[in-house]
């Protein structure tokens, strides 16, 4: 998305200071509340109806899968070890609420932002992971109600601005991100 949008945004206007962020989604949103952001992408459920009018596009569905290593076996006699981004990922929020729904006890046994990590840990079999089912990997298998682990609900790219009226370079922006940006399928 960024290789179709900086180039454009740069050439129209060369005197804009742009900085791109990377983080959990609740970190950003926490971020654009402040006014610290001018525009974030943020993964939220599906369900979960965006606040007020400050969501200005969907950009697409992402479906949350549980997922482990292909020879791992779920011991229901002891916690679900899970590989977790921090707090405020929506994806690690939703998977905490399954389980506390389910009755089940779980504990975080990798935390961390990259999901590269994560998904090294869950490839090694040391823990049970939540990913987009896009990113699911050869090595990897997808939990399901039969493996004791309940569905997990739809979630939405959505780009979002902050409160208050957007800059020109971020209608301009809002308009390359629109217009270039779909999910992987």
């Amino acid at each position: 998305m960024l290789g179709c949008t900086l180039p454009h945004l740069s050439a129209d206007f060369p005197h804009i200071e742009l900085e791109v962020e990377t983080g959990s989604s609740g970190r950003l949103h926490s971020r654009l509340q402040r006014g610290q952001l001018d525009l974030a992408l943020l993964v939220e459920p599906v369900d979960g109806a965006p606040a007020d009018d400050r969501c200005l596009k969907a950009l697409g569905v992402t479906q949350p899968v549980w997922v482990a290593a292909h020879d791992y076996t779920p011991d229901f006699a002891k916690p679900v070890p899970l590989a977790l981004h921090g707090t405020g990922c929506p994806y690690r929020s939703v998977a905490i609420d399954v389980l506390t729904r389910q009755g089940r006890r779980w504990r975080a046994v990798i935390m961390s932002a990259g999901v590269t990590v994560l998904e090294t840990a869950i490839l090694a079999g040391l823990a049970i992971g939540i990913i987009d089912r896009a990113r699911v990997r050869p090595g990897m298998r997808i939990l399901s109600l039969d493996d004791g682990f309940a569905p997990l609900p739809l979630h939405e790219l959505r780009l979002v601005r902050a409160p208050g009226a957007l800059s020109e370079a971020g209608e301009v922006l809002l308009g390359l991100i629109g217009d270039g940006f779909q999910l992987a399928r």
